[in-house]
């Protein structure tokens, strides 16, 4: 690509080419705790007041993101015009011009422009002077400052970052990291973890891309004019050989070295006359040597004419040193090999450089621990490298209560918190067989490599738990805190990263649920009926609208005899994959979701609609959840139901259960307050599941009920010899108990002759059962009452 400067110098750049591969994660900031504290902008292409207003020409922009031009140049001419020289206390370094005394204060774009360009043209191993710095990062201080939350965009402002610093030769590892230093500090705080690890990722990829083209072209260049200066003659071989900047040895086809430039000696530390006669393996011997030497017998069997590899190298002193190396084989007339003719580059520092943006880019910068991206890698790793026995465990971990240290104590406790958890973590694990990461916030997460079973990582996960348990002091102040976790621990060849995450981390969630301070394991059974569970809470919205859902009747006889008083609506799903769905499925979803309200308004209405269309018929029993005795507008919709419907308020009863009356009472919530409204227009109150639940039966005469409804379970007990006497003697009492105040009884679940003859010896005043009906539709419930009415 081509840069073009300020005054319109214009200078290719070989090396510019800058195809990322960037990974993206959840890595962790200080920030990432949710403790750091900075302003945000929205920033745009030009600053107003900023004085960093730029229009030059450039590349083409990234969609999504604002134009971006680089104002620098690869031309040496043009930066010596760039006025790059200043008074400063060194060569070509000019201390950034503060503020005018009466200036505003600048925003957060112009900060961070200064802040960067200072630290730059500090860092800069070539002179850099503070205005052409701050040229050629004012339009990326834009995008950094207006960076979305968007880790696809983020990782390309990264890469854009990367291309200006290296075409404004920028490369060495201090503007690097001066470079993610600054960035740091200067991102907006409402960025996601995963999208600052990206942005270092974006940066961190497409660096050492750029890096590896500008080696290829600068070696090029170099190796080029080697060949030309052979095949000229033997006084400008020697001319250029001698004063290259790049090490060059020279060996005949047998490896033997004949020529070692001084370059290459320095490099090595060794005597460039001394090494003349020994092989090349003697001479050269990197500790990383696959990819060498494999380039290097390919060129000595004719296989390629050049080959190219990054090798590290020990010096002759133990020292180590990173060369990028570029080998051609010179034939002789015959197209025999004559010669090979190596180019050493030192990129050690270079190499620090990327390995340090790597580095940043896949660890938390407040712990150090690997973060998600690194994680992931590890579990990949593992993955591919697993044989058919092996197993594996991931562990999801939490701090409980971490949100009250920073509330009480600050963020910079809860931040000292956090690395002293993550130290305690490391040291109860085993780095050789665990990795520990941190995925942001207050969770960690625990690699269990070759597992022997859950068994074999409990004591471990036990072991971590008691260490962060332990009391830790914190500005003065000893806090103590726990931690949930949760286990899945399975064959690696059943296993994914994403399916272990996401297993984990529904374990963890089972783990806090049960109580905290403990951990839990995963199960495959209850995971599955969660998974069904879920669906039906997405699925039951529209289950109402396209009428999935239905109303059956079942009826209520009187045990003395005569036509059955009453019938119960009870809802049916019939769901389009799974079928007749029980209401014990569904029901319990909906009033997690809150989906029980418009379910109960549905069924309401429905129900009286169809009892309205019975002459003379029967009352109809609704069940009403909590959640809508807690409202306001109960009272509206039974009148509205009522209204829209004609049935008399005295054939509608309601049915609420005993937990949900006390536990409204209890809080001081609308219930029973709205039931006594409820009661006072005519409608009868059932309290539905009684003998169930918890309440006082002293209290059973302060609520506004006219029925009492007997749970199946006691009914299902007098079949039992040895709970049949219990079973009565509370059926009894529950009779007594209702009829001292005012109160009828049913008796639910009655399935065989002897159980209704005997709920009728014991005074109960009506039954329901499959022993007088299965639920029926409504067109059929007619059929069904004059039937048992028929029968006495």
């Amino acid at each position: 690509m081509t840069r073009y400067a300020e005054f319109g110098v214009g200078g290719s750049d070989p090396g510019s080419g800058l195809a990322a591969s960037g990974v993206s994660g959840n890595s962790s900031t200080p920030g990432t705790s949710g403790n750091s504290s900075s302003s945000s902008t929205s920033g745009t292409s030009s600053n107003p007041g900023s004085g960093l207003s730029q229009s030059f020409p450039g590349p083409p922009p990234i969609p999504g993101l604002v134009d971006v031009s680089f104002a620098t140049t690869t031309d040496p001419a043009a930066r010596e015009t760039a006025d790059l020289s200043g008074s400063g206390t060194g060569p070509g370094l000019v201390p950034p011009p503060g503020p005018a005394p009466d200036a505003p204060d600048p925003g957060p774009t112009e900060a961070f422009a200064r802040a960067w360009a200072t630290a730059l043209s500090a860092a800069a191993a070539t002179p850099l002077g503070f205005d052409h710095a701050l040229r050629v990062v004012a339009p990326l201080a834009e995008q950094v400052v207006a960076t979305p939350d968007d880790p696809d965009l983020a990782r390309k402002i990264g890469v854009q970052a990367a291309g200006a610093l290296i075409d404004a030769h920028c490369f060495q590892g201090a503007c690097v990291a001066a470079t993610v230093e600054v960035m740091d500090r200067h991102l907006p705080p409402y960025l996601r973890p995963e999208t600052r690890s990206a942005l270092r990722a974006g940066l961190a990829s497409a660096f050492a891309e750029g890096l590896r083209e500008r080696t290829r072209a600068e070696q090029s260049a170099i190796h080029e004019a080697v060949l030309t200066a052979y095949r000229a003659g033997e006084a400008r071989f020697r001319t250029v050989f001698r004063n290259a900047a790049l090490g060059i040895v020279i060996t005949d086809k047998n490896g033997q070295v004949l020529e070692v430039n001084p370059a290459l000696a320095e490099m090595l530390g060794v005597d460039a006359y001394a090494a003349r006669g020994r092989t090349i393996r003697n001479l050269i011997d990197p500790t990383e040597p696959g990819e060498y030497w494999r380039g290097y017998n390919a060129l000595l069997a004719g296989e390629q004419t050049e080959a190219e590899a990054d090798t590290r190298i020990k010096r002759v002193d133990g020292g180590m040193v990173w060369t990028h190396v570029r080998t051609t084989a010179v034939r002789d007339d015959a197209g025999d090999v004559a010669l090979v003719i190596a180019l050493h580059e030192d990129v050690t520092e270079r190499r620090r450089a990327t390995d340090q943006l790597r580095h940043q880019a896949t660890h938390d910068a407040l712990t150090g621990l690997p973060n998600r991206v690194r994680l992931l890698d590890a579990v990949e790793e593992l993955l591919r490298s697993a044989g058919p026995e092996d197993r594996l465990g991931l562990c999801f971990l939490d701090l409980d209560g971490f949100k009250g240290v920073n509330d009480t104590l600050g963020h910079q406790a809860g931040d000292e918190l956090l690395t002293q958890i993550a130290h305690r973590l490391s040291a109860a694990t085993d780095p050789r067989r665990h990795v520990v990461a941190r995925m942001g916030g207050d969770e960690f997460v625990i690699l269990f490599r070759r597992t022997q079973g859950p068994e074999s990582v409990f004591p471990v996960i036990e072991q971590v738990l008691d260490a962060v348990r332990q009391p830790v002091l914190l500005d003065g102040h000893t806090v103590t805190v726990t931690a949930s976790a949760g286990l899945v621990e399975r064959p690696a060849a059943a296993a994914s990263a994403t399916e272990l995450l996401r297993a984990a981390d529904i374990t963890l969630y089972w783990a806090k649920s049960a109580g905290k301070a403990d951990f839990a394991l995963f199960d495959e059974e209850r995971n599955a009926r969660e998974v069904h569970r879920y669906a039906l809470a997405q699925a039951l919205p529209a289950a109402l609208e396209s009428g999935e859902m239905f109303l059956e009747y079942q009826p209520i006889v009187d045990l003395a005899g005569g036509r059955p008083p009453m019938v119960e609506a009870l809802v049916r799903w019939r769901h389009p994959e799974r079928g007749l769905l029980k209401p014990e499925e569904f029901i319990p979803v909906a009033e997690e979701t809150g989906a029980i309200v418009e379910l109960g308004r549905w069924v309401l209405d429905r129900a009286v609609h169809d009892a309205a269309s019975w002459p003379d018929g029967p009352a109809v029993s609704v069940n009403v959840a909590v959640r809508q005795v807690r409202d306001y507008a109960l009272v509206r919709e039974v009148d509205t139901a009522l209204a829209a419907s004609g049935l008399p308020a005295r054939r509608l009863v309601l049915e609420i259960t005993e937990t949900a009356l006390m536990d409204t009472e209890d809080d001081g919530l609308p219930g029973p307050g709205t039931l006594r409204t409820i009661a006072d227009l005519g409608i009868g109150i059932a309290v539905d599941d009684f003998g169930t639940g918890y309440s006082n039966l002293a209290r059973l005469r302060h609520l506004p009920a006219t029925s009492l409804k007997i749970d199946a379970s006691f009914i299902a007990d007098l079949g039992n010899p040895e709970a049949a006497r219990f079973a009565e003697s509370v059926i009894t009492s529950l009779v007594v108990l209702a009829h001292a105040a005012g109160m009828t009884v049913t008796a639910e679940g009655i399935e065989t002759a002897d159980q209704a003859r005997r709920l009728t010896a014991l005074g109960v005043d009506y039954g329901q059962g499959f022993y007088f009906s299965r639920p029926v539709p409504a067109e059929r419930i007619q059929a069904v009452l004059e039937g048992l009415d028929a029968q006495g």
